[in-house]
């Protein structure tokens, strides 16, 4: 088997030859070749040559996600710009104009948001216009660039942006001036994350029409910004409403879940998801091994990730990292991709990667 048909023994619910081994390098490999400290016998490679050279699999949707084109509708003006440090986004609509201003990191490798598009509530009408006339595309010549790229290294996968509230928190309004909007103005935000159901509409759509297997729900979920009253009311609905579209049309679901989770790891069975990703195990995150196995691989669904990204930091004990990886083997094969949660530090020894990649190809199943 290669990992490609692995991954989809896994998705069955099946048992394949061997467990395969998914850490997410990407921010590991661009600090360090940005700052010139990448590894010696690594200086000149590619991601994809060292992923090899580590026995690992790269995890695809960082190589497919561009395929679902966002096309702004009529009347819609997007201007963007960016200097050393920020990058300023503008909306210009016949309804009004939107700003959003997002500060570059040290090494200009991401960036986070320091002013959002939605200042106030009389904003929601302009952000309703730009959302009602957005289209999708699939790009289909970029789908198979890719996957003659990745080869067998990985099954292709695609990932949506923040549903419902977690958009509005996330992308749109911060999460302060979102919980007041939602605590003083429920009404409205309500009829704003219509719209956001509506646009989504349309995005799934397209994606039903992919030969994407695996769709990824990229929610960052962490239950002190979506404690579960919050998730009950408005991610549960958007799940089992999602999750149900993508089954009937052959998809398997996951969600980002990796932050603090031990309140709503219970309502994950409720989801329709097939699995979570990116959980991170105590001592990073608040749950521990025993209770993913009762909540995730008990209940018919497999874990993406869930080695504590901390266990590749060299002032953590290398045999903590292994006995840690055994556990987590022992308790949760075959229900799981193993990787790291939520990804590989940029002070992380590599060569933990590859001890990892030694344990799980050893590992029987």
């Amino acid at each position: 088997m290669d990992n490609r048909e692995r991954t989809i023994v896994i998705f069955n619910r099946g048992v394949p030859d061997r467990l395969m081994w998914q850490p997410r390098l990407h921010r590991w490999y661009y600090v360090n070749k940005a700052r010139g400290t990448l590894p010696k016998r690594y200086e000149g490679l590619d991601l994809l040559q060292i992923y090899d050279d580590l026995g690992a699999s790269p995890r695809a949707y960082h190589y497919f996600n561009d395929t679902i084109k966002c096309v702004e509708g009529a009347g819609v003006q997007i201007h963007r710009v960016e200097d050393e440090k920020y990058i300023y986004v503008k909306y210009e609509t016949p309804k009004g104009k939107l700003k959003q201003v997002e500060r570059k990191t040290e090494y200009r490798i991401s960036s986070m948001r320091v002013e959002y598009f939605l200042k106030s509530i009389e904003d929601f009408e302009v952000l309703a216009y730009v959302l009602r006339r957005q289209r999708f595309e699939f790009d289909r010549d970029l789908y198979l660039e890719m996957e003659k790229i990745l080869g067998g290294r990985s099954e292709p996968m695609i990932t949506v942006p923040w549903g419902s509230i977690q958009r509005l928190f996330i992308v749109y309004m911060g999460f302060e001036r979102g919980l007041i909007a939602l605590w003083r103005r429920r009404e409205k935000v309500e009829r704003l994350l219509q719209v956001f159901d509506e646009n989504d509409d349309e995005r799934f759509k397209v994606i039903r029409g992919t030969p994407f297997k695996i769709v990824n729900f990229g929610d960052n979920i962490d239950e002190n910004l979506c404690p579960p009253p919050l998730f009950r009311r408005y991610m549960l609905p958007y799940y089992q409403r999602r999750t149900r579209e993508m089954h009937k049309a052959g998809k398997f679901c996951t969600s980002h879940w990796d932050g603090k989770i031990r309140h709503l790891l219970p309502l994950a069975k409720e989801t329709g998801l097939d699995g979570l990703e990116c959980v991170p195990p105590e001592p990073q995150g608040n749950v521990a091994l025993k209770d993913l196995k009762e909540e995730i691989k008990l209940n018919g669904m497999i874990l993406v990730d869930g080695i504590p990204a901390i266990y590749f930091l060299p002032i953590i004990e290398e045999n903590k990292l292994k006995s840690f990886v055994y556990e987590m083997l022992d308790l949760l094969a075959p229900s799981i991709i193993p990787g790291i949660s939520d990804m590989m530090p940029p002070d992380g020894e590599i060569e933990r990667v590859r001890l990892v990649s030694e344990i799980i190809a050893d590992y029987r199943l």
